[in-house]
């Protein structure tokens, strides 16, 4: 098609003004191809605009969204990740030896004959945006893949063993067919960082390593080519030497930690964890963002819980809990009040396992049971530094809890955490810990027990969409009840009431339970009905 035909089309169609074309066929050399993109350039023309005149010339099928072409298995499985990636096309269908493609550039000529020469299959096209088969690429092949097809065939070339449980650091670093492995583990971890996970798993099984990402609070599986098999003592490697670990240690676990820049001049810290599994090393990935916005406001509090919340930090004693299963933001909720409280005439003194977020003015001390630092071993120093608040990360055993009450009845204001279901049961953990009654109820002040919950995408309402990735959910927000211990809960506690005795009578008080909170962003349209359910216990 000549750029003044097309440009007619492109006229007719209503997509441009005969005035532009007419400039930009003065300034767009002759080749066929170039018209259009001279127009795209300038901002005058949609490539979706431009694909549709050119699938009508050339007869093609056109898709706006590839997901609407039912992309197959067996067509994936046909073209290799690299070749897919380099020549920028991504398979739809494989119908004996005719397999069907989506391209975004109609007049490369050459792309039937190489797919012909190197893959043995006739070529039939769709159209369709080079975002869309981007996009397409990037989820049935992975962001990885590419990568992992030239470290293996680096391998190979070679004539080693790849999967070789006793590969030193030093080819590691120093081989540059090994250097691709270092860009393996950047992507794995980039392409995480961009999809706002907070972990990264990476798993090995009898014949393949899966890779995960959990995102919003849900694990998610993403691509990986079946060969990374080959290549996971590798990346366990380099996931050691950026964390200063043991990389001849297979046996017992280890931890570490690291920080990565990326090219935005973004800092995130890494906290990693690797375990020996029975089929090899494992590894978590948590991601830590080094600046985090702990906004008091922007936890998820009513206005009116967000009043007591305020009131009751600002006591000068007492013991303030958090209870909630792994993940539901305790932490992130314990440093928010911290970070209201931080300033220059108060003594500030975290203990964390680990340490999470590094806050200036906080003295954070990190707990090591391997040298004796326990939490319990730890509060007793800290005591001796004269603290007004204390943080304790969790409150594991009898010791640490008989400590944390004591110090907040000698003067000072210590928060911490519980693993526990519900703002009541907290109340019985302690008890069952050894704690008296009395002194249980001189000291707590106020019980949060908390959830996160995924939020409906605001792009789609929840259908699924390219932001959200087809799951319809985007970002979280804190549920949680507040239980005070105002003077009727404290007579109930030291009468050793039940846990359901007292919940019952903070509810008949006005207290909202986790359920009834979650039911009133299901009212907003902000979340769904099942998804609370899936964090909270049926009452």
């Amino acid at each position: 098609m000549s750029n003044k035909l097309l440009g007619e089309r492109l006229v007719q169609k209503g997509y441009i003004t005969q005035e532009q074309l007419d400039k930009a066929l003065k300034e767009s050399p002759g080749a066929e191809d170039m018209l259009g993109n001279v127009l795209m350039s300038k901002g005058l023309l949609k490539e979706e605009d431009l694909l549709k005149v050119l699938a009508e010339q050339f007869n093609l099928p056109f898709f706006g969204r590839l997901k609407d072409a039912h992309i197959s298995n067996e067509a994936v499985k046909a073209v290799p990740a690299k070749f897919a990636k380099l020549y920028g096309f991504m398979p739809i269908a494989l119908e004996g030896q005719i397999i069907t493609v989506a391209v975004y550039n109609p007049m490369d000529v050459w792309l039937a004959e190489n797919i012909k020469l190197n893959l043995g299959f006739q070529v039939r096209k769709v159209l369709t945006t080079r975002h869309e088969v981007d996009t397409a690429v990037h989820k049935y092949y992975g962001a990885v893949s590419g990568t992992v097809d030239r470290i293996i065939e680096g391998k190979f070339s070679q004539g080693g063993a790849v999967r070789a449980k006793d590969e030193s650091v030093e080819d590691i670093e120093k081989n540059p067919d090994e250097a691709s492995v270092i860009k393996l583990v950047n992507q794995i971890i980039s392409e995480a960082i961009k999809a706002r996970a907070t972990d990264i798993h990476i798993e090995i099984y009898a014949d393949k390593v899966a890779l995960r990402y959990r995102i919003d609070g849900v694990l998610r599986e993403m691509k990986m080519p079946p060969d990374a098999f080959y290549i996971e003592p590798a990346i366990v490697s380099r996931v050691k030497i950026m964390c200063h670990l043991d990389v001849v240690e297979h046996r017992i676990p280890q931890d570490g930690r690291a920080k990565v820049r990326l090219l935005d001049g973004e800092e995130v810290d890494l906290r990693v964890s690797v375990l020996q599994g029975y089929f090899g090393e494992n590894i978590v990935i948590r991601i830590l963002p080094t600046h985090v916005l702990l906004d008091l406001d922007k936890i998820g509090f009513l206005p009116e819980d967000l009043k007591t919340i305020e009131k009751l930090i600002a006591k000068p004693h007492g013991i303030i809990l958090i209870t909630g299963p792994t993940g539901s933001g305790k932490t992130t909720t314990l440093y928010t009040c911290l970070s209201r409280l931080n300033r220059k005439e108060v003594k500030i003194i975290s203990i964390e396992d680990p340490v999470e977020y590094a806050i200036e003015g906080i003295t954070q001390i990190n707990v090591n049971p391997k040298v004796g630092l326990t939490f319990a071993s730890a509060l007793r120093s800290v005591l001796r530094h004269d603290p007004d608040i204390m943080m304790i990360g969790e409150i594991r055993d009898s010791e640490t809890a008989d400590l944390a009450i004591r110090s907040s009845l000698t003067g000072h204001l210590v928060f911490s955490t519980l693993h526990t279901n519900d703002s009541a049961s907290g109340i019985a953990r302690l008890m069952d810990m050894g704690i008296e009654p009395y002194l249980l109820a001189s000291s707590a002040e106020v019980i949060i027990s908390q959830r996160l919950v995924r939020l409906l995408c605001s792009s789609c309402g929840g259908k699924g969409c390219e932001i959200c990735s087809e799951t319809g959910f985007k970002g979280r927000k804190a549920i949680y009840e507040i239980l005070l211990i105002d003077g009727e809960i404290r007579e109930m506690i030291t009468s050793h009431k039940s846990a359901q005795e007292i919940k019952a009578k903070a509810r008949a008080k006005g207290m909202r339970t986790l359920l009834e909170n979650g039911l009133m962003l299901v009212e907003q349209g902000l979340t769904t009905k099942e998804e609370i359910m899936r964090v909270v216990e049926l009452e």
